[in-house]
């Protein structure tokens, strides 16, 4: 499939539908790199961000034709990132290590309800729920570095580059926004012994 420019979404999903082979070649041309660059900021290891790519891929051949995702480059980035932190998991229970997703969750493990007795899938649809509406009420460039941070996993230094701000600057900002998410959660009812320190 040579062309000058990116299939659209409704092609890419069309193409997995009809079980046509362009499907994977098709979502490598338009969001490949975008992938790539998700489990590399996760796993920081070329070959495992290359396999996660490849298992998204394959992961969206199979399920493609069950699912019609509204947003088709969130869905394969939910896809590569669920990949990348099953490797990181994988790897932990291989040999302790210092993984930057555990970074992460770690960051944001004060302001999260602790999973000592979680109710699971439905309190963590709640919970997702309130983190989005907490998000929807920050201003575009707030969500932004939250979002890359907490999501696609960048470090601050990259998002201070892109966001044209100190890496000091976004790790400041970081801390305030977990502050206000904890403070958003337990306006939603979750109690401060919900809540790990």
């Amino acid at each position: 499939m040579a062309a000058d420019f990116p299939p659209t979404d409704e092609h890419i999903i069309a193409l997995f539908q009809q079980r046509s082979e362009d499907a994977i070649e098709s979502t490598y041309q338009k969001y490949g790199g975008l992938l790539f660059q998700l489990a590399w900021n996760i796993l920081e290891n070329y070959e495992d961000a290359e396999e996660c790519v490849n298992d998204t891929c394959l992961v969206a051949w199979n399920d493609a034709a069950d699912v019609r995702p509204g947003s088709l480059k969130s869905w394969l980035c939910r896809i590569v990132r669920n990949e990348a932190i099953d490797r990181v998991r994988h790897r932990a229970s291989k040999k302790r290590g210092d993984g930057s997703v555990n970074v992460l969750l770690d960051e944001l493990a004060f302001c999260l309800p602790s999973d000592k007795d979680t109710a699971r899938e439905l309190e963590l649809r709640e919970l997702a729920s309130a983190i989005s509406a907490y998000l929807r009420g920050q201003p575009q460039d707030r969500r932004t570095v939250f979002i890359q941070r907490y999501y696609f996993a960048s470090t601050a230094s990259d998002i201070a580059v892109e966001q044209g701000m100190t890496p000091e600057a976004v790790r400041q900002l970081l801390y305030r926004m977990r502050q206000e998410l904890k403070e958003h959660l337990q306006s939603e009812g979750y109690r401060d012994d919900e809540l790990e320190f």
